[in-house]
């Protein structure tokens, strides 16, 4: 057998068609599966290297060390996560079944001890070189679901301008986003971008808005005043305070807003970011949802609110 990344790729798609045939999930617990399968896969793949060649074990330990350091932490996120979208019976198969394919895949030894050295270099110069691609997007973003904003703060992001899109016009402009997020096209005309968490799985989503104001609007201050003026009917105000965005005075929100469907009424939950800078509103809004009205999401908007923050504080506007 040879001993190469196609073992994993199969792992990788193997276990996640035939999981996925069984129930279905959610786009986030999905890619959660997919990360999965390959964190485990390599791990299992580095402990038979190590297993059938005694004179490498000190290549796999230092691979492994590595790995632990960027991989580590998003295996245990997504173990937290999936045993809680997941019935104690589904995730118990779901390990039954990976473990069944890598004692399937592995149990054949390696041909040469050169097929295991290349092996080796490849698990290395994957924790280098994996940037933007799905599986990256997927660890990163799982790696930090517990404290989303530290992407940023680590280093983990990309930096979208006025030369990223068409629709930016004239309008001057520098803001953060986390790698794993993705950019999406969004309907309201206002909109410049949007971005969605977990590669355009998540729920959560930042939009930058750049709104042209009238002339008669020319002495608009934003304050609580006339922020509850702007605020649609089928919102509501929660919070309010003073901002600052690139040294421009401004205001932050944070609103929910009910969405009546022909079947149900869903609401979203969101920190709107706002500053005026000639003659136009500029919106940095971070949101989650749509969602059952049910369901109560304060906590979950207060995980994602120190990564809304960071990226507020960080935005150029007309620079």
């Amino acid at each position: 057998m040879r001993f190469n990344i196609k073992i994993i790729l199969f792992l990788y798609l193997s276990v996640t068609v035939a999981y996925s045939q069984t129930k279905q999930h959610s786009p986030k617990t999905v890619l959660a599966i997919e990360t999965y399968v390959f964190l485990k896969g390599q791990s299992a793949a580095l402990k038979a290297i190590s297993n059938q060649f005694p004179t490498l074990r000190s290549d796999v330990s230092a691979v492994e060390k590595r790995s632990e350091s960027s991989f580590g932490r998003a295996a245990f996120n997504i173990e937290q996560f999936l045993q809680t979208e997941l019935e104690s019976s589904q995730y118990k198969l779901l390990q039954s079944e990976i473990d069944l394919l890598l004692k399937q895949q592995l149990k054949n030894p390696i041909e040469k001890e050169k097929y295991a050295k290349d092996f080796l270099k490849l698990a290395d110069e994957r924790l280098h070189i994996m940037t933007d691609t799905l599986l990256y997007k997927g660890i990163m973003a799982f790696k930090y679901h517990d404290a989303p904003h530290q992407e940023i703060t680590d280093g983990h992001h990309d930096v979208f301008s006025k030369a990223n899109h068409q629709k930016a016009g004239e309008n001057e402009f520098k803001i953060p986003i986390p790698k794993s997020w993705v950019a999406e096209e969004a309907e309201i005309p206002e909109t410049i971008q949007q971005f969605t968490s977990f590669n355009g799985k998540g729920l959560e989503k930042i939009i930058l808005m750049i709104i042209d104001l009238p002339d008669e609007s020319a002495s608009l201050i934003l304050n609580e005043k006339s922020i509850k003026e702007m605020i649609p009917p089928q919102s509501k105000l929660i919070r309010s305070e003073t901002a600052i965005i690139d040294d421009k005075p401004g205001m932050m929100i944070e609103v929910e807003e009910s969405i009546n469907t022909p079947t149900t009424t869903m609401k979203i939950r969101m920190l709107q970011f706002m500053c005026i800078h000639e003659q136009k509103l500029y919106c940095l809004q971070g949101s989650i949802g749509p969602v059952t009205a049910e369901r109560n999401l304060a906590v979950h908007i207060k995980k994602y609110e120190p990564l809304f923050r960071l990226i507020a504080s960080k935005t150029e506007i007309g620079y």
